[in-house]
């Protein structure tokens, strides 16, 4: 065995061994992961084309988009972005270049690629930051509206990292349609919640555009998708794709998100119901466990993740290390997320053993007994389901 592959399967089994509780993380089927290591990883296709030999490949694609007008109700779909990143950077760059970009802020909820350093930097955008609540990471209405009002932005991001409640799209839309600019919704953290019925249904509430990576809540590879129904922004999204922001779309990703879609076409609804229920019994359980988790007086949560009140970041770097030495996996926002334990099958039971499981790693017991029983719960949950 290689030393690469001895690195690789080192990885599997410890990663086989842990509870992943990152929300932004999902564990594929094993029909996505084998569309992954097709021959498609290997080849090329444009629109217009310009290579032979591409004439499965653009029957994938194509059928590729209808999947995904079906599943989420849409006229329009862009597969080619490599990442949600990608996507934001389309999207930003095609409708707020050299103007305003309003979004959250980071420290809120939103997506760090916003902050005025990052993508409106590359792109030479303003920022105007929406008055965000500090509570439920979700934008203020009365106050967002008057920004919006004096500000009029050209481009207006809903959506964030840390989403626990829907967002305003419906209350925002009318003012930014009345002057004139774009609303978009970033779904990355709860694409497979949308696709579900259980979140919100962003276009249905005035959003010009829906974009997400494909990993997170939704059960793909890492990737993402734009969705819209105006034929004016599918076009011009569309001028900016090809040799601008991508060259090769990875074919090999979409023939696996496609797969994934189509599980989510079948099993989507229940898949998602079970996120959510999960998701608000391990913050209950917490809770009574006398773990302070955020927004308890709005009932928690309404999507996948749920989210740790510790105000101090180095203490939140240490906590996420001291679950990780006890076999649980998170991230340094200490954010939980359900939608991977939610693939492998597991019910409110199981959040009550894992809320048990973070209390008493919290609290010091010892990481190696915590470890044995985190490797028990598992090996009972080994196998993908919603697939």
């Amino acid at each position: 065995m290689s030393k690469a592959w001895e690195i690789i399967k080192a990885h599997e089994r410890y990663r086989r061994t842990t509870l992943n509780l990152i929300p932004s993380e999902n564990i594929l089927s094993q029909r996505v992961l084998r569309a992954l290591s097709t021959d498609l990883a290997g080849r090329y296709a444009l629109r217009p084309e310009y290579y032979g030999g591409t004439r499965y490949i653009h029957k994938l694609w194509s059928y590729a988009e209808d999947v995904t007008r079906k599943l989420f109700k849409v006229e329009y779909v862009l597969l080619e972005p490599l990442s949600g990143h990608v996507a934001a950077i389309l999207v930003s760059h095609t409708f707020s270049k050299n103007g305003k970009l309003a979004s959250l802020p980071s420290e809120y909820g939103g997506y760090p690629g916003y902050d005025k350093n990052k993508i409106p930097d590359l792109i030479g955008a303003e920022v105007v930051q929406l008055p965000t609540s500090k509570e439920y990471f979700t934008p203020l209405v009365e106050e967002g509206l008057r920004v919006i009002e004096e500000e009029k932005p050209n481009l207006v991001i809903l959506g964030g990292s840390m989403i626990l409640f829907p967002h305003p799209v419906k209350e925002f839309s009318e003012l930014v349609h009345g002057y004139g600019g774009v609303l978009a919704y970033d779904a990355s953290h709860v694409l497979g919640l949308i696709a579900g019925g259980v979140f919100q249904d962003p276009i249905r509430e005035g959003a010009d555009i829906v974009y997400a990576s494909t990993h997170k809540t939704f059960p793909g590879p890492q990737g993402a998708i734009i969705l819209t129904n105006d034929p004016k922004i599918y076009q011009k999204l569309s001028e900016n794709v090809f040799h601008k922001v991508v060259d090769n779309i990875h074919l090999n990703r979409v023939a696996a998100y496609t797969v994934a879609a189509e599980e989510m076409l079948k099993h989507g609804p229940r898949y998602a119901k079970k996120v959510v229920e999960n998701s608000k019994h391990l913050a209950s359980s917490l809770d009574s466990l006398g773990i302070s988790i955020m927004a308890k007086d709005r009932g928690y949560t309404e999507s996948h993740q749920i989210i740790v009140e510790i105000p101090d970041e180095e203490a939140r770097v240490k906590i996420r290390d001291r679950l990780e030495e006890c076999g649980i996996v998170a991230d340094a926002g200490v954010r939980f997320g359900t939608n991977e334990v939610t693939r492998r099958g597991m019910g409110r039971r199981e959040m009550e053993k894992i809320a048990n499981l973070i209390y008493r790693a919290i609290e010091g017991e010892d990481p190696r007994k915590i470890k044995r029983e985190v490797r028990e719960l598992v090996k009972r949950f080994h196998l993908v389901k919603f697939c």
